[in-house]
């Protein structure tokens, strides 16, 4: 038969005793998680230095007036449909392969420097037109021009644009 407890050993439970284990118990977490802390330290130090962190804890400090705000201005048509728009744009964005966006930025980038400083020739007349289509930069840059109108007139018909704008059928 089981003998009767004789004696309670009672525990001391001192706060050094409790910060040391905390501390163990997010040291362990820590070594878990070291990739995530290690992302989530980056993210914040990235908003830290372009202000949104700031302007993030400013929005947050003001409370529900803000959000109040925001929300408000949301429900407008005007602004409805203007947030749909960057939703669209930012699908866009997602679409685009940054490589090849890199190259047109900056051709378009290094033609307005050259606009700027005002070495651009001016092409007058046909004969200059055709002269100016012998240069393979001019005729690559024609044929992805041409080609992306082709692009974008197949979307216009796509999306069943009146006759007048679709130019016929072929």
């Amino acid at each position: 038969m089981a003998q009767a407890i004789q004696k309670v050993v009672e525990r001391d439970i001192t706060p050094e005793k409790v910060l040391y284990e905390s501390q163990v118990s997010i040291e362990d977490e820590l070594f878990e998680s070291k990739d995530a802390v290690i992302q989530v330290l980056k993210l914040v130090r990235l908003l830290h230095e372009t202000e949104f962190l700031n302007m993030a804890t400013a929005l947050l400090e003001q409370g529900t007036d803000v959000l109040e705000i925001v929300v408000n201005q949301a429900k407008q048509p005007q602004y409805a449909k203007g947030i749909k728009n960057m939703m669209g744009l930012a699908q866009l964005l997602g679409m685009i392969d940054v490589g090849s966006l890199t190259g047109v930025v900056e051709a378009l980038s290094q033609s307005a420097e050259r606009a700027q400083r005002g070495q651009i020739e001016p092409v007058h007349g046909p004969l200059k037109l055709l002269g100016a289509m012998r240069d393979p930069d001019v005729g690559a840059g024609l044929g992805f021009a041409f080609d992306l109108l082709r692009s974008l007139g197949r979307q216009i018909r796509a999306q069943g644009a009146p006759q007048a704008v679709r130019g016929g059928d072929r």
